[in-house]
């Protein structure tokens, strides 16, 4: 159990698209951690990249500036002093991509989650591919397309319809489902307004399958049981995610036996082939014929008390907490990296 006196940094919000999710993530979070004894520290970054010492409180969902909107981006050196671990509980860019992750190492402290490495890869979804399907981890089809020129070639033999998503963006956040040829550039022009890269994959009749991954003080990693998203449309957007209005998440997921041991021991070795720690939420497409997909992997999945990621663990026997406090005293383990 904390002593009391472990200091916590609640790094949340992000210039990014995600800001919100991590906003939500925090206030859970942040009550959770000091109900639990901790001594938090809140930290705000605004969506200009702006940190500010707040509370992640209130009725909205934005980092609010307030004084201070002249400072610069990025790490505020004295917002560190007295700090024991850092929990950067961002998603998408500027957050889960390895770049604060490597902020902290500078800084010298503790912090929760994936390096630098395996966060930048896990981020980048070519490179997840690359080094997924080098580890002999199955995963659809992947091209990539950097201007509209290129589109053609990028889309040369692949049948519709097509999903079409930025390569460095999660929560389904610029992402399309193309069922017409005429769909094709908006949805590739909505994705690079979100990354230089933009991916095409042929959409694959499946179910959409998690499990969850994290690692526990002394470095046993744990595998949960599935998740199970059936969309009846074939994609599981930004809003029917976050707004209610999509489709459910049935956790325990009613899958085959089989299929879920498949998949842990997938899970678990993209979780380890990428250099992962901390925690993981690996996605999965599951096709009626029982071939199996992986998605992406989630370094910093949502965390709010009801996210999916800490459902997962709540019906393995994880509750929230208990899951917060693993996860800050792997971290203290791990020490500065």
């Amino acid at each position: 159990m904390p002593n009391g006196h472990t200091t916590v940094a609640v790094l949340y919000g992000g210039a990014n698209s995600e800001h919100e999710v991590s906003v939500r993530s925090a206030r859970d979070a942040v009550d959770a951690l000091r109900e639990l004894g901790y001594v938090v520290r809140p930290i705000g970054i605004d969506r200009g990249g702006v940190w500010h010492p707040v509370e992640a409180t209130g009725p909205g969902t934005e980092v609010r500036a307030g004084e201070g909107t002249a400072l610069p981006r990025g790490p505020r050196p004295e917002l560190w002093r007295g700090v024991d671990v850092v929990f950067p509980l961002l998603h998408g860019r500027y957050g889960e991509d390895g770049t604060v992750q490597g902020a902290i190492e500078l800084a010298g402290l503790p912090y929760i989650g994936s390096g630098v490495l395996a966060s930048a890869i896990a981020m980048d979804k070519r490179m997840t591919w690359h080094v997924a399907s080098a580890a002999g981890v199955p995963m659809v089809e992947t091209r990539t397309v950097i201007s509209l020129p290129d589109l053609p070639a990028a889309v040369r033999g692949l049948p519709l319809p097509l999903f079409v998503k930025p390569n460095r963006a999660g929560s389904s956040v610029g992402a399309s489902r193309v069922t017409e040829l005429d769909e094709l550039a908006p949805a590739v022009r909505t994705a690079l307004a979100h990354d230089r890269h933009a991916l095409v994959q042929p959409a694959v009749t499946a179910d959409e399958v998690s499990i969850g991954v994290y690692r526990k003080p002394g470095g046993r990693t744990i595998t949960t049981g599935p998740s199970l998203v059936r969309v009846s449309d074939g994609f599981f957007d930004y809003a029917g995610k976050y707004s209610g209005s999509g489709p459910t998440i049935q956790i325990p997921g009613p899958v085959d036996r089989d299929a879920v041991d498949r998949m842990r021991e997938l899970a678990m070795r993209a979780f380890e082939t990428i250099d992962a720690d901390g925690l993981a939420r690996v996605d999965f497409f599951l096709t009626p014929d029982g071939d199996v997909f992986l998605n992406e992997i989630n370094t910093m999945p949502g965390l709010t008390a009801h996210s999916h990621f800490p459902r997962l663990c709540a019906a393995d026997g994880v509750d929230y907490p208990e899951l917060l406090m693993v996860l800050v005293d792997r971290a203290l383990e791990i020490g500065a990296r």
